[in-house]
C-alpha cells in the first residue's frame, strides 16, 4: 500500500521564515539550476526576502500542513500588457524533500491556487534547463506540456544554456 501524500500549504512569506529559507537557499545542490546563486549568509537571505519574495505578489512558501516551516517556495509572475494571459512559474525545495511528490503536489496546488488569483491567467509556462531531468518530471506529472527545446536561451553563470519550454493551458481563448 502506497504512502499518504503530504498536505501542503502554500502561502505568503515573512521574515520570521529567514532561518528556514536560508537552510535550503544555501543549500548548492538545491540552487544548482536556479537563476541565483545560494545565498552565504543570513543577511543575504533576509535582503532576499525583503526585496524580493515578500513584496512579489504571487511568491509563495511552500509548507506542510500543520507545520509553517517554509521547505521551499514556489513563484508566479504574470506578464503585463499583451503578455498579461501568462505567467512563468519558478520553484525550489529542500533536498530532504526530493523525491517525495511534494514538488509536484507543490505545483498542482500552485497551479489551482494561482489561477483563481491571477485571473487573466489563460496559460502558465516554465523554463527548464536541459539537464534538470528532475524538474521535467516534476512539471509533467503536474500536467505541464514540453513544448520544446530553446536553444542558447538563457545565460547561467557565463555561459548560454539549453532550456526545454514546458506549458500548462489553462483555458481556451473564447471567440
Amino acid at each position: 500500500m502506497g504512502e499518504r501524500p503530504m498536505q501542503l500549504q502554500l502561502r505568503s512569506f515573512c521574515l520570521a521564515d529567514v532561518d528556514d529559507f536560508y537552510e535550503w537557499a544555501s543549500d548548492e545542490e538545491v540552487t544548482l539550476f536556479m537563476t541565483w546563486e545560494p545565498f552565504k549568509s543570513k543577511q543575504q537571505a533576509r535582503e532576499y526576502l525583503v526585496n524580493v519574495a515578500i513584496p512579489h505578489p504571487w511568491f509563495k512558501a511552500i509548507c506542510i500542513q500543520g507545520n509553517n516551516k517554509a521547505i521551499g517556495h514556489i513563484m508566479l509572475k504574470q506578464g503585463s500588457g499583451m503578455n498579461s494571459c501568462r505567467a512563468e512559474m519558478g520553484y525550489a525545495i529542500s533536498r530532504k524533500y526530493w523525491k517525495k511528490g511534494v514538488t509536484t503536489q507543490a505545483v498542482i496546488t500552485a497551479l489551482k491556487i494561482g489561477v483563481k488569483e491571477l485571473q487573466e491567467i489563460m496559460r502558465i509556462e516554465a523554463l527548464v534547463l536541459l539537464e534538470n531531468v528532475a524538474s521535467a518530471r516534476v512539471l509533467e506529472k503536474a500536467g505541464f506540456i514540453n513544448q520544446g527545446l530553446l536553444r542558447n536561451y538563457v545565460y547561467l553563470e557565463g555561459s548560454l544554456r539549453d532550456c526545454f519550454l514546458f506549458s500548462f493551458v489553462v483555458a481556451s481563448p473564447t471567440h
